[in-house]
């Protein structure tokens, strides 16, 4: 009898796996292919300005981004709305629930939207009792993990943005996690975001007023879901919200004049992909391309690693470029850098990479690895989201980038991409285990680079 059920359940599951894999992987092995006339579609000129609403302040120091969302979650008035792929469990994130329940209590209404996956890992297992009894806060989990419909998973909110009122925003690849906000976390990270500031409603042309279409985009979506109760721990209210806000005073204790260190632009435009399930058109991947093949003179591309498969390199511009193009990525042998499913798809894709620079520069450092996905044009546009180059971020995940028109600001950001470089120590030899298992990754994720 026993020997007969486990026959029965070992066929279910295994009839299980090859339907996991078929509508969960397989599926997404044929990406959107380039329309005729899609270049036509991409107007590169609407980036530019004479006179723009916005400031901006570089946020590459991990402290300063750590000081910056804490004031513009103080700041606010009346909305803010939050947009995350991750909330690590630990200090840093507690002190950012905790800002957003003060700014609760003070009557601004606040909206919640994570990704449905990486959530059940967050912090808010603990406090999600608080979150659904405040009378102002909203909280949204963006396509809930469903082991029913395999072709969900790969639908993964991958924005990281805030947005204070009409008057502040900041976007970037930070995360919430330590790792992003402590230069002596084990397992730092070296990323950057930008604050905007904007003059408020009174300015239409404020990109304030794009960030807020997007995420009401988001948030009305089918794939955005109020959470549930069942699933987390309810916790005592005094005092985990005593303990909460006592985290957020003890590690955001510094007052900034956030306006001191804002350069001015000419304009400023968020740009991102469209929502939906299995492949999408590549929005973002578009624009990059396009600004690729018009830059002239210098493009500054930098990603934590560069994956261009095929149906990416159908949307990239052929060779030569009339711009000398630089890259800078992780090196594969650092041993601060842990994604080593990552590293063998860039590994593999190498060759792609070197017949699109004219210089490629990786990233050493034993301690730290690169996070931050910029890109910089003839030394005036740039680009600072959450897009990696890869198909996951081109084809599957939502991503979202802002384009600065600031000649100033992109000098400062090319100095800051330079002093990467500069600070990156001569690449060791690779450890015989971490070659070992780039070489077995590289033959296992090889036919599923459409995936990393």
């Amino acid at each position: 009898m026993f020997k007969r059920l486990r026959k029965v359940l070992s066929f279910i599951l295994k009839l299980y796996i090859l339907y996991a894999l078929a509508a969960g992987v397989l599926i997404f092995a044929f990406p959107v292919s380039p329309e005729p006339d899609w270049e036509g579609r991409i107007d590169s000129e609407r980036f530019y300005g004479e006179e723009g609403y916005d400031q901006v302040v570089l946020l590459e120091n991990p402290y300063l981004a750590a000081l910056a969302r804490r004031d513009l979650i103080a700041g606010a008035q009346e909305t803010i709305d939050v947009a995350y792929y991750s909330l690590a469990r630990d200090y840093s994130a507690e002190a950012f629930i905790g800002e957003l329940l003060a700014a609760a209590d003070r009557g601004v209404k606040v909206r919640i939207l994570l990704d449905g996956v990486r959530a059940l890992g967050s912090p808010l297992k603990k406090v999600r009792s608080e979150l659904f009894e405040h009378e102002n806060i909203e909280l949204k989990l963006y396509e809930p993990i469903d082991l029913v419909r395999p072709w969900t998973w790969n639908n993964r909110l991958h924005d990281k943005y805030i947005i204070a009122d009409y008057s502040h925003a900041i976007i970037g690849g930070r995360n919430i996690g330590l790792r992003f906000f402590d230069p002596q976390d084990k397992s730092a990270v070296r990323d950057r975001d930008v604050l905007i500031i904007s003059q408020g409603k009174q300015d239409p042309a404020s990109v304030l007023h794009q960030f807020k279409a997007y995420f009401t985009e988001q948030w009305q979506s089918p794939w955005a879901e109020r959470a549930g109760r069942g699933l987390f721990a309810r916790f005592g209210s005094e005092d985990v919200r005593n303990r909460l806000q006592a985290a957020a005073e003890e590690l955001f204790p510094d007052k900034i004049d956030w306006h001191a260190l804002a350069f001015p632009t000419n304009k400023v435009t968020l740009i991102h992909n469209p929502l939906g399930r299995l492949n999408q058109e590549p929005w973002i991947l578009m624009e990059v391309a396009a600004l690729l093949a018009s830059a002239r003179e210098r493009a500054v591309l930098q990603s934590p690693y560069f994956i261009p498969t095929p149906a990416m390199e159908k949307f990239l511009p052929s060779r030569p470029l009339a711009a000398e193009t630089v890259i800078v990525t992780n090196h594969p042998g650092s041993p601060g850098y842990a994604n080593l499913s990552a590293m063998a798809g860039y590994l593999n894709r190498k060759q792609s990479v070197k017949r699109l620079a004219a210089e490629i520069h990786e990233y050493y450092d034993p301690s730290r690895s690169l996070h931050a996905k910029t890109y910089v044009f003839d030394s005036r546009l740039s680009l600072v989201g959450s897009f990696n180059f890869d198909a996951r971020s081109s084809f599957l995940s939502t991503e979202s980038m802002v384009v600065i028109d600031s000649p100033e600001f992109a000098e400062l950001l090319t100095e800051k991409i330079k002093g990467i470089i500069g600070d990156s120590q001569p690449a060791e030899a690779m450890t015989p285990l971490r070659k070992v298992s780039l070489s077995i990754l590289r033959l296992v994720f090889w036919p599923f680079s459409f995936l990393l």
